[in-house]
């Protein structure tokens, strides 16, 4: 038989659904976010033990312990090899493979997906805003939202998890790759980049681990929207130009700059996307600071028109470097020669402590002061200009009634 090229596999693994497969052979039950079915794979009698994920986009028994994705679930159902479960899928899907898939004849085709196309009249390098309401699906099971809800926060900051994910938009992506005959699953976390006049220039997905760190140990760690997508079915986005492939950029939480309630607000620009979302959690106000992001240290430096549309505004910004990018940002600054702006390091150097890294952000440091649940330090008056410098923390000193103590630190 013929070989099967990895592009034509690539189309078939983006366009194949576990629920459209699985539900050919087992009736489903929606059930939250997914689905239950008695399991084809057992005897069984029950409903519970067999679960369907559209976000994971893989089936699991968790009594007999099987699971598949939709092709390995083709290939147990119809005892048929890779080659011929990915022509069977073809069949299913109305994706041109080779000559052979003509013999799969009962193949039941599935339903026409909705899709969100991008327009024609869309600008070069922009992508539709409703892609954005379009990747909320599936953010419940996101890695980075689960450690998120995991946090120590209090009730107020608690309430505040679901509205700044709404606020910001963050979203959520998965496929499946096949390398060296292994297949693996890879979740994102999706941060789109809105601009003030509600224009989406990209989205960053970034893959993280259970305990909130990013999984670096990963092929797919990080790429971009407009990487993803040059290998998405053309029939579904407009074909990629020399002009596209070169990607747009602005802060990621511009668009909250724009709002009524917070166009006297000060900017809080920090390097991540992560560190962005769990200040605004921790701190709320937005009427007083909308925290936004750069996406790496080396954007602040090198595409300083990322302030430009603040700076045309007269806006106030304060800069909240990484710990090992304090030089890099302060030498951007005075760079820019903007007046209205300013770089903090107080959370970094003076509330910073080694057990934070020494690549430490605003955000580890507060994390850690919110688990540790005290804050140590050797004078009452430094505390009073800490808490002047650095807001963020009154929140833990008003909930835990911290005291002062004398200490080394």
């Amino acid at each position: 038989m013929p070989r099967i090229d990895e592009l034509t596999i690539d189309k078939i693994r983006d366009a194949a659904s576990i629920v459209d497969v699985v539900s050919d052979y087992v009736d489903l039950r929606k059930r939250g976010t997914g689905y239950l079915g008695l399991c084809p794979w057992h005897n069984d009698k029950s409903l519970g033990s067999f679960q369907v994920s559209p976000a994971k986009n893989i089936c699991k028994c968790f009594s007999c312990n099987r699971s598949a994705d939709p092709i390995s679930f083709v290939m147990d159902m119809e005892h048929l090899s890779y080659p011929d479960a990915i022509r069977w899928l073809g069949k299913k899907y109305s994706i041109p493979v080779d000559e052979e898939q003509d013999r799969f004849k009962n193949v039941r085709p599935s339903p026409p997906k909705k899709s969100i196309p991008i327009p024609a009249d869309l600008p070069p390098r922009l992508w539709p805003i409703d892609w954005v309401k379009w990747y909320r699906k599936g953010i419940e099971d996101d890695a980075l939202v689960r450690w998120l809800r995991s946090l120590p926060w209090d009730e107020a900051q608690s309430r505040r998890i679901d509205v700044m994910l709404r606020n910001y938009g963050v979203g959520h992506s998965s496929f499946t790759t096949r390398w060296d005959n292994r297949e693996e699953q890879h979740d994102f976390t999706v941060w789109w980049m809105v601009d003030q006049q509600g224009r989406c220039h990209n989205g960053h997905l970034m893959k993280y681990r259970p305990d909130g760190h990013r999984d670096k140990d990963s092929q797919y760690s990080q790429t971009w929207i407009h990487a993803r997508m040059k290998y998405a079915d053309p029939t579904k986005v407009r074909p990629f130009n020399e002009h596209e492939n070169s990607a747009s950029y602005c802060l990621f939480g511009e668009h909250l700059t724009a709002l009524p309630e917070t166009r006297m607000a000060t900017v809080n620009v920090v390097e991540s996307e992560k560190t962005a979302l769990i200040c605004a959690i921790a701190y709320g106000g937005m009427a007083m600071g909308v925290w936004t992001a750069c996406a790496g240290m080396q954007n602040l430096t090198n595409k300083n028109d990322l302030l430009r549309p603040l700076i045309e505004q007269g806006r106030k910004i304060v800069l909240y470097p990484d710990r090992d990018g304090i030089e890099r940002w302060q030498q951007a600054a005075a760079q820019i020669g903007y007046r209205n702006l300013s770089v903090s390091t107080e959370a970094v150097t003076k509330w910073w402590k080694p057990c934070d890294g020494e690549k430490a952000d605003i955000a580890d440091v507060l994390i850690r002061i919110m688990r540790e649940g005290a804050i140590r330090t050797g004078k009452p008056e430094q505390l009073r200009k800490v808490l002047e410098a650095f807001p963020i923390i009154q929140p833990l000193v008003d909930k835990f009634n911290l005291e002062v103590v004398t200490s080394n630190y």
